[in-house]
């Protein structure tokens, strides 16, 4: 019992803190802004200047090798109307402000807290069940070593989270919402259900949890990070190009080397509506996982695909009140007609009609709004 109320005054605490005082609310609700001020964000200002940096290398390359006009310039290159003017881009706006700000004072403190949630309860789990287990031996760990361990940890639980998103019906019910982005640009990144990300925390934080145990256990030592500005070393190089995997740009890692990072290119593969790209390339930052696992998908070169979310109207996800809501009501569908295991398993992915999806052509054409990669 003591432990029940201790878990539930932690989480009521997580929820209670942007609400706690006056500068905690102001903190909370400008966090949508901190995700482009903060030089620790992914989609920071200093990630979108370095993303912008790389795709001005691809569009000199593109030019002289003739796959864009000469006509196109960097910006319509860069952002082309076609896109960024998309009925889906427009979804994508409203809608990310709204849920960034009302993530930052509901579910945003809790998913921050799983983590720490799933370390305190392996640990109070290992001391009631097994008190007598030897301490900790020392373990010569630097903190850069210490550092890639964690990486490698957390982007497999990320793997883990997002494999479980499209393989159990009930969860890929609200991830689809993140998939069906007809376009794709930076603000996509942000476009997730509430729900889906509070599943994604819970796998990649029950993960990271237990080896924080783990290694606190083993080495007496808190964990402690090889950082640049504030981010990991690992995480920093990689957020250099990495608001290129949701755009209209291709930027593929070549064969070999897309077996060990994903590259912007395997994650739009991963949006594709094409039977061959589907559940392909989960992962975050290491695609080895994925080839560990046998859902990688390398390309061979250019590809070109169509977005969204298969056997499904791309009327339901056009407006932030069916992005938020429908979810709810096709999971209750769910739970209600499929048996037992049915709710769990039987994924359907029927293709949805062609002429229903918009496509995007990787390497900044500002055709039609499809993807081509």
């Amino acid at each position: 019992m003591e432990f029940i109320a201790w878990f539930f005054g932690k989480v009521y605490e997580y929820f209670a803190r942007p609400v706690a005082n006056w500068d905690a609310f102001v903190h909370s609700i400008t966090y949508g802004l901190r995700m482009i001020s903060a030089l620790d964000s992914k989609t920071g200002w200093l990630f979108l200047i370095s993303s912008a940096l790389v795709a001005h290398l691809i569009y000199i390359w593109e030019k002289k090798r003739g796959v864009i006009s000469r006509a196109t310039s960097f910006l319509g290159f860069l952002l082309p109307r076609s896109v960024y003017r998309h009925r889906s881009a427009f979804a994508d706006y409203k809608y990310v402000v709204i849920d960034l700000t009302l993530k930052s004072i509901t579910y945003l403190p809790i998913i921050s807290g799983i983590g720490y949630l799933s370390y305190k309860v392996t640990l109070m789990t290992r001391d009631a069940l097994f008190p007598s287990l030897p301490g900790y031996i020392t373990a010569p760990f630097s903190p850069f070593v210490t550092t890639l361990i964690i990486v490698l940890i957390a982007d497999f639980g990320v793997y883990f989270g997002h494999w479980l998103a499209h393989k159990v019906k009930f969860f890929w019910i609200f991830h689809q919402v993140h998939h069906s982005a007809e376009v794709l640009t930076p603000v996509t990144a942000y476009r997730g259900h509430p729900v889906d990300e509070m599943l994604a925390a819970i796998a990649s934080g029950a993960i990271g949890g237990l080896f924080a145990t783990a290694y606190t256990e083993f080495t007496g030592n808190n964990l402690e990070l090889t950082t640049i500005l504030g981010i990991n070393v690992f995480n920093f190089f990689f957020f250099i190009a990495h608001q290129l995997r949701h755009s209209h740009i291709w930027f593929s890692y070549g064969p070999v080397l897309s077996r060990v990072f994903v590259s912007p290119a395997q994650h739009q593969i991963h949006h594709s509506l094409e039977e061959r790209h589907w559940d392909k390339n989960f992962g975050f930052i290491f695609a080895f996982w994925d080839v560990l696992f046998r859902t990688i998908y390398v390309p061979k070169g250019r590809e070109v695909f169509k977005l969204g979310v298969h056997g499904e109207d791309p009327e339901d996800f056009v407006t932030v009140g069916k992005l938020y809501w429908l979810p709810f009501v096709k999971a209750a569908r769910h739970l209600r007609d499929e048996t037992w295991m049915g709710r769990l398993t039987g994924l359907s992915k029927k293709p949805a009609s062609d002429a229903a999806k918009p496509a995007i052509t990787a390497g900044g054409s500002t055709q039609s709004p499809t993807l081509s990669s």
